[in-house]
């Protein structure tokens, strides 16, 4: 009798917790294909009474998120581009190099992910400011060129990569750089895609660093794009809501598209 009762109260769990989790995306869709006069702001709004397509053009109207979902597209390709390369390097070097302390450089840079990324907010604008980048998509990504954790996760990937292949590779004349990207990097694939979705989907969530550093609605990401559609449309609660689907899509394909090297690539170097 004990494993059915646990079966139902584990059951009973996860529908609750997958409830609570779901009843917002829910509303949030509901409510952008619903008539305004029928957005009551309350859970009534699941119920469908109605459908429009107008909350979505009165979004694209209200602002330029054509231009802002370029911008963060850049910045997308920008970060995780130059994150990625920077973190491979990184952790080949401390795993591969002639550190004679790679332990000391490792936590080197374990130290910056102790330090929250408020108390560098100011130093790091006062540089943009100072380098008159103010108000440009460079601005947005350049301050995340370099991820401590990134580095880590592929560090420990890195060292558990087999000893005989490395060996081989070099009794075949292989180089560090041939052996990098012929060997290591293809072999190590799920933490390499795991550690680039990861870099994908925080640089187009971003939306504090880039109100910051941005002031014109054409600089601007679209994230700091949705928040003004709420600011401006008190009476299109609609339009906000439909800003919210438009910007949640990208995020939404890239965890379905990469579900099994996340799930692969975060245990991947478990064990060292």
């Amino acid at each position: 009798m004990k494993k059915p009762v646990a079966h139902i109260a584990l059951f009973t769990y996860l529908a609750i917790v997958a409830l609570v989790i779901i009843l917002p995306l829910v509303y949030v869709l509901f409510g952008s294909v619903r008539p305004t006069p029928a957005i009551t702001g309350t859970l009534w709004d699941l119920l469908p009474t109605g459908f429009t397509w107008d909350h979505f053009v009165s979004a694209f109207n209200r602002a330029p998120l054509f231009r802002q979902m370029l911008n963060s597209a850049v910045v997308v390709v920008a970060q995780t581009g130059l994150q990625v390369v920077t973190s491979v390097l990184a952790a080949y070097a401390i795993v591969f190099g002639r550190f004679r302390r790679p332990g000391l450089v490792l936590g080197v840079y374990l130290v910056t992910m102790m330090i929250p990324n408020e108390a560098t907010v100011v130093a790091n604008y006062l540089t943009i400011r100072s380098l008159g980048l103010f108000d440009t998509i460079v601005a947005v990504f350049i301050p995340f060129v370099a991820s401590a954790y990134s580095i880590f996760l592929l560090r420990q990937t890195f060292l558990s990569f087999p000893a005989e292949i490395k060996e081989a590779a070099t009794v075949d004349g292989a180089g560090p750089m041939r052996f990098l990207f012929g060997f290591l990097l293809p072999l190590t694939k799920p933490t390499v895609m795991t550690v680039t979705l990861v870099s994908a989907i925080a640089a187009w969530n971003g939306y504090l660093w880039p109100l910051l550093v941005t002031e014109s609605p054409t600089a601007r990401t679209v994230q700091v794009g949705v928040k003004a559609l709420f600011d401006e449309a008190d009476t299109d609660f609609g339009a906000g809501l439909a800003g919210l689907i438009v910007v949640s899509i990208p995020t939404i394909i890239l965890v379905i598209v990469g579900q099994k090297f996340l799930a692969r690539g975060l245990t991947e170097g478990a064990v060292k």
